[in-house]
C-alpha cells in the first residue's frame, strides 16, 4: 500500500492545523490608457493565495487613506490549496485620477507582522 500523501492533501491538512496561515502576494495595477480614454480610471489591488479568510484592504491616494469609490469583490476560495483570493478596486474619474500621484493599496493580514503596501507612481509609468 502506498503510505505518501499527495502535496494538495498535505496543504489542506496544513491549513487546518491551530495556527495555520499564508501570507497573501499582493498586485497592484494602473487603468489603462483606453480606459482613461472613457472617462473612467480604475485601479486594481489583487491578493492571492492567503489564509485565513479575514483580510483588510486600505487606499491611499498620495498618502491620503481613500474612503469613496472602493469595491471590493467577494473573498474566493481555491479548490486546489484552500487559500483566498480578493481583489479591491479604487475607482475615479480621469481627471482626478491625473491629479494625483502616488497610488497604493495596503494590506493587513494576520499573517503578516505589519502591513504590506504595493504602490506605483503615476508620473513614472
Amino acid at each position: 500500500m502506498d503510505m505518501r500523501v499527495p502535496t494538495q492533501l498535505l496543504s489542506l491538512l496544513l491549513l487546518w492545523l491551530p495556527g495555520s496561515h499564508a501570507k497573501p502576494s499582493v498586485f497592484i495595477f494602473q487603468p489603462s490608457s483606453d480606459q482613461l480614454k472613457t472617462g473612467s480610471a480604475s485601479v486594481v489591488c489583487l491578493l492571492n493565495g492567503f489564509y485565513p479568510r479575514e483580510v483588510n484592504v486600505k487606499w491611499k491616494v498620495d498618502g491620503v487613506v481613500q474612503t469613496s469609490g472602493i469595491q471590493n469583490s467577494a473573498t474566493e476560495q481555491d479548490s486546489k490549496d484552500s487559500t483566498y483570493s480578493l481583489s479591491s478596486t479604487l475607482t475615479l474619474s480621469s481627471s482626478e485620477y491625473e491629479s494625483h500621484d502616488v497610488y497604493a493599496c495596503e494590506v493587513t493580514h494576520e499573517s503578516l507582522t505589519s502591513a504590506l503596501a504595493k504602490s506605483f507612481d503615476r508620473k513614472s509609468c
